[in-house]
């Protein structure tokens, strides 16, 4: 039985019953369960216009209706993984944000990389807030792989390197 998908009544019911029986944790969890499947219905209500934008773009490259791409864009686990995707952005910008804030890097990369988040949060304003932290994320992203192209080194790094050549001087 999948509690989320119960009405309102059976669900009160239940409640009630796991009260009566001595089983407040089981009450408790039921609510849960609830709140949960609330939250999924909001966070899926949000994103439906994203997950509908994605199929759409499949569709308009499927060379036929009926072909693999096609079926792939109506597979539940595909629009699934495109409901997850700004969710994961998001994360995504909060930990960037999170390491320019906190993180041991230079001064130049801390603004290399607070300037790309700002391009990529404008870029992705049109998500609305999700797509904003999720732009910030990718712009971040995109700045941390730059600097891996260019040979750029992490301060842990360098202290790992000054370590060793102390090590190597010392045998």
């Amino acid at each position: 039985m999948n509690l989320m998908n119960l009405d309102p009544e059976t669900r009160d019911y239940l409640i009630q019953q796991y009260r009566l029986s001595g089983d407040p944790a089981m009450a408790r969890a039921v609510k849960v369960a609830d709140m949960a499947g609330g939250a999924v219905d909001a966070y899926s209500g949000l994103t439906d216009d994203f997950v509908r934008g994605g199929q759409k773009a499949l569709m308009g490259i499927a060379p036929n209706k009926t072909g693999a791409v096609a079926r792939m864009a109506v597979n539940p686990a595909f629009k699934g993984a495109l409901r997850a995707l700004p969710a994961v952005g998001a994360l995504g910008g909060v930990m960037g944000a999170a390491d320019v804030l906190a993180g041991d890097g230079s001064t130049g990369k801390k603004i290399r990389d607070g300037t790309a988040m700002t391009i990529g949060g404008i870029l992705g304003a049109a998500g609305g807030p999700v797509g904003i932290a999720a732009g910030a994320g990718a712009g971040k992203m995109v700045s941390d792989v730059g600097g891996w192209l260019l040979g750029e080194k992490s301060a842990e790094e360098i202290r790992m390197e000054e370590a060793l050549a102390q090590l190597r001087g010392l045998v």
